[in-house]
């Protein structure tokens, strides 16, 4: 290694015993981090994942040592920020369920902005940041007339859908992200998983890495010291957080009777050196009238209806989760048949779902809500479970005649909702 290399390696390393001696939050969690130069990525510090489902930090040494310890300190919490909200794992999910390369491409600029929004409201780093000398203002809401305080999937779902509709508007947002190129350039990201065949595999990987860095690092600090400020600690909180709940396990074991108990017609293959022993049809073919094997084997596949309540009193964090509801469980079995209605009033959208890809997230309706249509509609359909999130604020369904009601009822009541007037009706889940 350089000389030179080695001054700002050991300057980086200095900065983070700095954190870590005042008791600084950044200083347990880098120190736990891989940290490389890299020359001409674009950026003065990234993180980016490895193949192997680590993470490490990449620094540029040049813009590094003409920048004041005061601004990389700011870089770093950027950086750790980041890491803190998952992004990189979170990014890698929404790629893996897209093949066209130039809707990865534009999903990819889509969701770094995104993601910038996000982490500097939360950071509170709202002045430009002087890296050699040159300021680089942060990526705020208020560039895009977004709203501040939002998770950042509604920052990317709002600019992608723009995005989609104008190509200026695309041109703008880059042109925006470009003025602070040189502390938001998350082009590492994504540089390295191009030989990657799973990429939801690397995602897994990337976020059990991540929870246990974090989970070293609180446990290193909460030694020493005990407080956190409190934006860090929410999202620590969130990163450490399992899944709200393993749908489609709760959906297996209350519906696996039906996989033992439910056929469908297989008939055997016809012996032809026995044909004779049959009725045949007249024609050339000698191909019995019936078959002469009739037989059924067993049918692996279920009927799931996912009843996601729109109406106005659901959060877009609540409906989200009913969308990850959804891929939770075709990811986890693709013999299932998963119907998605959309009810507030009345049910506003059906649509059949049989990869990620299907799930629509312009969510229609937004209204009262009145869920009998849609769980009559799910009896209708006749499948074998409905699982439905709602925030419970309906009508009294427990008053609703039984035989108007799905064989298996699964309830996914959203954080802060109430579970009083229907907890006669079905298997209750708070998240």
């Amino acid at each position: 290694m350089a000389e030179e290399d080695y001054g700002s390696s050991e300057r980086l390393k200095n900065l983070i015993a700095r954190f870590v001696l005042k008791y600084n939050y950044w200083g347990y969690l880098f120190s736990r981090i891989r940290r490389k130069p890299e020359k001409g990525f674009g950026s003065i510090m990234a993180v980016k994942p490895e193949n192997d489902g680590t993470i490490s930090m990449i620094y540029d040494d040049e813009l590094v040592s003409k920048t004041q310890d005061s601004e990389i300190l700011k870089i770093i919490e950027h950086e750790g920020m980041h890491l803190l909200n998952k992004h990189i794992p979170r990014l890698l999910r929404i790629l893996s369920n897209e093949v066209i390369d130039s809707r990865k491409a534009l999903k990819i600029k889509v969701f770094n902005i995104a993601a910038d929004c996000s982490v500097n409201v939360q950071a509170n780093i709202r002045d430009p940041i002087i890296i050699d000398s040159k300021p680089w203002p942060p990526m705020l809401p208020a560039m895009f007339d977004l709203e501040e305080g939002k998770i950042t999937e509604d920052y990317y779902l709002e600019l992608l859908q723009r995005a989609e509709k104008a190509k200026k508007e695309i041109e703008k947002m880059m042109e925006q992200f470009e003025k602070s190129d040189a502390f938001s350039s998350h082009k590492d990201w994504t540089d390295g998983i191009n030989g990657v065949a799973d990429l939801n595999s690397l995602s897994r990987k990337v976020d059990q890495h991540l929870q246990t860095i974090i989970r070293e690092s609180v446990k290193g600090f909460n030694k020493d010291r005990s407080s956190l400020p409190a934006h860090i600690s929410q999202l620590i909180q969130d990163a450490l957080e399992p899944p709200k709940a393993p749908y489609y396990q709760i959906i297996r074991k209350l519906i696996r009777g039906s996989r033992f108990t439910k056929f469908k017609r297989s008939p055997t293959r016809i012996n032809r050196k026995r044909t004779y022993t049959f009725t045949l049809n007249e024609t050339d073919t000698c191909i019995p009238e019936i078959s002469p094997f009739p037989g059924k084997a067993r049918d692996n596949t279920f009927d799931i209806v996912v009843l996601i309540d729109t109406s106005g009193s659901m959060s877009d964090k609540d409906v989200l989760e009913g969308l990850s509801g959804i891929k939770n469980i075709i990811e986890n079995d693709r013999h299932c048949y998963t119907t998605v209605l959309e009810v507030d009033a009345a049910v506003e959208r059906e649509y059949r779902v049989k990869k990620v890809r299907d799930i629509k997230f312009d969510i229609k309706g937004r209204g009262g809500t009145t869920l009998q249509p849609g769980l009559e509609r799910a009896r209708e359909l006749g499948c074998d479970v409905c699982l439905a999130f709602t925030d419970g604020y309906t009508e009294n369904i427990n008053n609703i005649h039984r035989k108007l009601l799905p064989k298996k009822l699964i309830w996914v009541i959203t954080q802060g909702g109430t579970s009083e007037s229907l907890n006669q009706t079905g298997y209750i889940v708070k998240i």
